[in-house]
Parts: C-alpha cells; sequence; structure tokens
C-alpha cells in the first residue's frame, strides 16, 4: 500500500506554487460567499483503478465517501477550510483521510489558492498511486 513516508515526503513537496494550474477567469462579484468545489479522488493499483468517486464540497461541510472492492470496505472522508491567517482568504486547505478496512492508507493534507485547481498523486513502486484533485466549479 501506499507508505507513509513516501505520503509525507510528497505532500512537503505539494506547496501552493507547486499544485496548482492557472484559473480559467478570475471569479467575478456574482461568486457566491461559499464557492463550491468538484473533489477528484482515484486509488489505482497495477494500473487498475479501484476506487473512483467525484463528488462536491464546500468550505466547512465535510464529505464522505465509501465502497466495498472485493470485502474491503473503502472510506474516503474530507474537509475544506480556509487557513487561518490568511488576510485575503485567498488559500484554502483540504484535509483528506482514506482508509481500506481497518488500515488509514492516506492522509494528504493540500494547500491551494481559492480560485484555482490543485492536485496531488502519491504512490509507492509497487504500483499503488492515489489521485485527488479540486477544482472551483465556475
Amino acid at each position: 500500500m501506499i507508505r507513509p513516508a513516501l505520503v509525507a515526503i510528497t505532500l512537503i513537496l505539494a506547496t501552493p506554487a507547486l499544485a496548482q494550474t492557472p484559473a480559467a477567469a478570475p471569479p467575478t462579484a456574482s461568486t457566491p460567499s461559499l464557492q463550491r468545489y468538484q473533489l477528484d479522488l482515484e486509488v489505482i493499483r497495477n494500473g487498475v483503478t479501484l476506487f473512483w468517486t467525484v463528488t462536491q464540497i464546500v468550505e466547512g461541510a465535510p464529505v464522505e465517501a465509501s465502497a466495498t472492492v472485493n470485502g474491503v470496505t473503502y472510506d474516503f472522508s474530507a474537509n475544506l477550510f480556509a487557513v487561518q491567517g490568511d488576510g485575503d482568504e485567498a488559500q484554502m486547505m483540504l484535509e483528506a483521510h482514506f482508509a481500506g478496512g481497518e488500515t488509514e492508507l492516506a492522509a494528504p493534507r493540500l494547500t491551494f489558492l481559492r480560485d484555482r485547481m490543485a492536485l496531488i498523486e502519491v504512490g509507492d513502486k509497487s504500483g499503488d498511486l492515489l489521485k485527488m484533485s479540486i477544482a472551483p466549479i465556475r
């Protein structure tokens, strides 16, 4: 499975500057105060998708998803919030937890700019890969 050390190293390297792509257009005055985001999670084992979910998330409203594959229940949960101390509240933090059965497989944290798309991929030599992305819904 995904090794904790690799997860830690990847998360350290996933700074806002490295983890995002430019937005298509800046937010307008009509943008709602609580921006909705599309959150995608995919777990790949040896090139085969094991778990995949797409959901919407807003600041302060956690999301959860689960699936049973070959008798193992995989659980995913995430929470989105503004980074404290950021005067313009331009940065957001996504905290996620992914578990298979009773074992926590990954707990990535991703900091990104509010109006940008961000992506993190965590994998190991065994062929396991966790891909998570978040993007504002316009």
